[in-house]
């Protein structure tokens, strides 16, 4: 049986995904799901301005899950730059596993680390060891 997550309002950024049980480390959350798109099309949702959100997950260089479309609460899941969740790739699938240990009520965060080379995005994470930027930095 998965972990029970919740998802709810966040202080990072509209809504979180949330431990709905402490949650130990190693413990695989959630598999991303969504629509599997190119990366070309993953450009053209991301830049479309109707869009309440980038919930575009990008697997390599080819190949993107787009969770607005077939996804679950993993979509809500936050950047943080101090994360408590980390994502292992098995072939085309993304699945979120716990870092640490999470507690009851915590937040699920992952670090985003967008490209560097593209414009910069304020980060509102709140950690002590925050970048200032979800992009990440070389």
């Amino acid at each position: 049986m998965p972990p029970r997550l919740e998802v709810r309002s966040s202080l990072i950024h509209r809504q979180g995904c949330f431990a709905a049980e402490p949650l130990p480390a190693g413990t695989r959350l959630r598999a991303y799901t969504g629509e599997l798109i190119t990366t070309a099309e993953a450009r053209v949702r991301e830049a479309d301005p109707t869009r309440p959100g980038i919930y575009t997950f990008w697997i390599d260089d080819d190949w993107a899950i787009d969770g607005w479309i077939g996804g679950n609460e993993s979509i809500y899941i936050n950047h943080a730059c101090s994360p408590n969740c980390h994502c292992v790739r098995e072939g085309q699938q993304l699945f979120i596993h716990a870092s640490r240990d999470i507690a009851l009520d915590e937040e699920l965060t992952l670090d985003y680390a967008y490209d560097p080379k593209t414009p910069l995005e304020p980060c509102a994470c709140g950690s002590a060891q925050c970048r200032g930027y979800i992009n990440e930095v070389v």
